[in-house]
């Protein structure tokens, strides 16, 4: 990612609002660039995620942008109008003191590991200046489809968090509207949707409920996506944020056939995320097709039924599609983040994926009584889910490495569970392993959560063990355990 120096801190609101300044140099594929980090101080007060402002040095003075931008979100913030991932700011006049060009912000989540010597509540923002059209492009067809334009331009997956003073625009706004088959769709921007295409599938994933429910009974993303789909027109557009995969789709003006771009190690992944998806009801025969950077599905008023009435009930579904680039329209819930948790994809079996069992595993510790009398509920030996493909993961690693893995997680498991009143029966643990990075978990259980003192223990444990060796690529399985009494 890069390294941060401290170079000063400028008070703009007293025991208020601060900005920290730091150098540091991030690192890409052209790389090291050099660059300014302007982070925020005071806005979490607000209910508002701190921000952060990369400048890439080019020799002229530093910036004083980040600043003046600090203090108005601080003021918005105050006045209780927050800004989250997927939102924009638009100017009245362009221009900032580094690039007169620049006509707002679009505002996009943090990398994990962004070289910032500022400590956070919560994960931060970046916010990214826009130029000319493309301000009017992400508000007309969504954030993501220029997201990835500057991705593809910097080289850099998903996109840039940093910005380049003097880059070209990656859109011309009537040069857009005149080419992409959205200009004529009514459109609703829907940044907590996922779209993404896998193998013979087209899968919709929504954050819902909290972090270890399947799911959580009413919504506002539910509620939201629902509202959207009882008003939409016969023909409209869905705008997603950018899902958490190894490639997306990406399209400009004059292309020609589908292109993606690719994260490090990504090449084999079957998973590339959408930038939108266009919804018709009509009474031809249901299809779908890949087209620009998202999807076009043809559903009958029936199946669209379907599909409002399981959003509306908190529910997934799977549509089949008889003709077309994919086979299944599929709706999928997952359980929002919550604290020491990291937002990964929790994928079902499908296409690309495999069940297997648990090599190189041993039983899980005894269960000794219950403080209430009953006895101790304990972790069954468990069924693995891979998400990596089967010849990928013995590319990346040994199934003694991988099983031993498996085992110490399994035993943290369950000695978390030993000796704890809970009403948990069923729990899901998926990992993601790549090189060189810590593991990346997500936890899921029915039909209760269990007690969030547990919860807190058992992600801090798991986020801290020690991964197998990865070579190559991600290793992604899931452990499906039972807890019995």
């Amino acid at each position: 990612m890069g390294s941060a120096l401290p170079v000063g801190r400028e008070v703009l609101i007293p025991r208020q609002l601060s900005v920290a300044i730091d150098e540091g140099g991030i690192r890409t594929a052209s790389g090291m660039l050099p660059a300014l980090l302007y982070t925020t101080e005071g806005l979490e007060r607000h209910g508002q995620r701190e921000m952060v402002f990369a400048v890439i040095r080019t020799g002229a003075p530093a910036p004083g942008y980040p600043l003046s931008m600090a203090r108005t979100v601080h003021r918005l913030a105050a006045e209780g109008s927050l800004v989250e991932a997927g939102d924009v700011s638009v100017f009245g006049q362009p221009g900032i003191d580094i690039d007169g060009r620049v006509t707002g912000f679009v505002y996009a989540a943090a990398p994990e590991d962004i070289p910032v010597t500022a400590t956070f509540e919560r994960p931060p923002l970046v916010a990214l200046p826009l130029l000319g059209g493309e301000t009017a492009v992400v508000q007309r067809f969504g954030h993501a489809r220029v997201l990835s334009l500057l991705g593809a331009q910097e080289r850099y997956y998903p996109h840039p968090w940093w910005f380049r003073p003097g880059r070209a625009p990656v859109v011309d706004d009537a040069e857009f509207r005149a080419a992409t088959m959205l200009s004529k769709a009514p459109a609703y921007n829907l940044p907590f949707l996922r779209v993404v295409h896998v193998a013979d599938r087209l899968e919709l994933t929504i954050a819902a409920g909290d972090a270890t429910s399947y799911i959580g009974g009413a919504d506002e993303e539910l509620e939201a996506f629902e509202e959207a789909l009882r008003e939409a027109a016969d023909v409209c557009a869905f705008l997603p944020g950018l899902a958490d995969v190894p490639q997306t789709y990406v399209w400009a003006p004059g292309q020609q056939g589908p292109a993606a771009i690719v994260a490090p190690g990504g090449e084999r992944s079957a998973r590339i995320g959408c930038n939108f998806l266009l919804l018709v009801r009509g009474t031809a025969e249901p299809t779908a097709r890949q087209v620009e950077d998202g999807f076009a599905v043809l559903l009958t008023g029936a199946m669209y039924a379907r599909l409002r009435q399981a959003v509306e009930a908190g529910r997934p579904i799977e549509i089949g599609l008889p003709a077309g680039a994919v086979s299944t329209l599929a709706l999928r819930l997952e359980p929002r983040p919550g604290p020491g948790t990291r937002p990964v994809q929790a994928v079902r079996p499908g296409p690309g994926t495999q069940s297997a069992p648990p090599s190189g595993t041993t039983g899980a510790a005894a269960a000794g009584p219950r403080q209430d009398g009953r006895a101790l509920r304990h972790v069954d030996h468990g069924r693995i889910v891979l998400l990596t493909p089967e010849e990928q993961v013995r590319r990346a690693t040994t199934a003694a490495e991988l099983g031993d893995f498996i085992d110490r997680a399994r035993g943290i498991v369950d000695r978390a569970f030993t000796g704890v009143r809970h009403g948990t029966e069923e729990l899901m643990v998926e990992f993601r392993l790549g090189p060189s990075r810590p593991v990346a978990v997500r936890i899921m259980a029915r039909p209760e959560a269990p007690p969030r003192e547990l919860q807190v223990v058992l992600e801090r444990q798991l986020l801290a063990l020690r991964p197998p060796s990865i070579r190559h690529t991600e290793v992604a399985f899931q452990l499906h355990l039972q807890l019995s009494g």
